[in-house]
């Protein structure tokens, strides 16, 4: 395993002199993908992070496909929050999603929900947003417009909102939850598609912060492709207390390539490049993996996701944007920014 990068940081920070610094007071964040309620059914919930700690740090959870006969099908479910610095962030998605409620079909291609919360010296502020592709309501496409709390009535009485967010700024505290989708008969049943939580503290004088707080996270779509089909992804990495941490969960729909992540053993990159190695079930047998993402700002549609699958020499990527029919986001979080 290559520790250069985990010790670049520490002699950076270490030749800094230890003087007080600034940071959030409290953290908080939870991502799911999938929570699903109705009378005299037990309740679904899946790819589920937990809440973070409040005193921050970092939580993932993710699942290659999900089946539950009856309600949902999907495939690269991914959800990761991280609290450090001035800032608490939390993101969750799926791709080829299938749900069932009350006689209503919904599925869609691809869905993301991301939270963002900071702490500063003139006050707490949050935003959120979702990205929702390939939507389709009872066989008709839907026109997604992008803008918070988009509803749209359905049969039987249930109620879709599209990026729902649910927000407070009250002073130096500050919360928000992003639902990519939401599903309601109210009394009967409840379905949250890509959920988002994010809230901070007041921000306060600190001491200066560990050095493992690097993180990278995304999920979306590429067509590069061996056939050009889409290849869905999620994906996160970092040094979490010392140690390596995140996931990969991969799908080519052109060839069939099926990979998940079994554990990150390195962690490396400079400027908004990060390299995230690790090993993996690569079409159920063992192999590793080098992924290379690149954090090119928001909204995402300038980002980069490669992927080198070993021992086969695999290989696939491109930008989350739509001049290559991409899309997605990857988040940097660098450290306890």
């Amino acid at each position: 395993m290559n520790r250069f990068f985990v010790a670049a940081i520490s002699i950076l920070l270490l030749s800094v002199p230890r003087t007080a610094a600034a940071a959030c007071s409290m953290f908080g964040g939870r991502a799911t993908v999938v929570q699903a309620n109705a009378l005299g059914v037990l309740p679904v919930v899946l790819s589920d992070t937990g809440n973070l700690d409040s005193t921050g740090g970092a939580k993932e959870a993710a699942l290659h496909n999900t089946s539950v006969p009856g309600l949902v099908t999907g495939e690269v479910l991914h959800a990761t929050t991280v609290g450090q610095g001035n800032y608490s962030r939390s993101e969750a998605s799926v791709a080829k999603l299938n749900l069932t409620m009350l006689g209503n079909t919904i599925s869609a291609d691809f869905l993301m929900a991301r939270a963002n919360a900071n702490c500063g010296s003139g006050g707490a502020t949050v935003s959120g947003s979702s990205e929702i592709a390939g939507l389709v309501v009872n066989g008709q496409s839907v026109a997604v417009t992008g803008l918070p709390n988009q509803t749209i009535p359905l049969p039987a009485g249930v109620l879709m909102v599209l990026n729902e967010q649910i927000s407070s700024v009250q002073g130096q505290n500050g919360s928000i939850t992003v639902n990519a989708l939401h599903l309601t008969a109210p009394g009967v049943a409840d379905a949250l598609v890509s959920t988002a939580l994010a809230l901070i503290g007041p921000l306060v004088s600190t001491t200066p912060p560990p050095v493992d707080c690097e993180f990278v996270t995304g999920g979306g779509w590429i067509t590069g492709t061996p056939s050009g089909a889409k290849g869905n992804f999620g994906v996160a990495g970092g040094i979490r207390k010392g140690a390596f941490w995140g996931h990969l969960e991969y799908i080519d729909h052109g060839t069939g390539k099926n990979v998940k992540g079994t554990g990150v053993t390195d962690y490396s990159g400079a400027g908004n490049t990060r390299t995230i190695t690790g090993t993996a079930l690569i079409d159920g047998q063992p192999g590793t993996y080098t992924v290379d993402v690149t954090d090119n700002g928001e909204p995402g549609s300038d980002d980069i996701f490669i992927i080198t699958l070993f021992p086969s020499g695999y290989t696939a990527g491109g930008t989350l944007g739509p001049a290559t029919g991409g899309g997605g986001n990857i988040q940097l979080h660098k450290p306890c920014q």
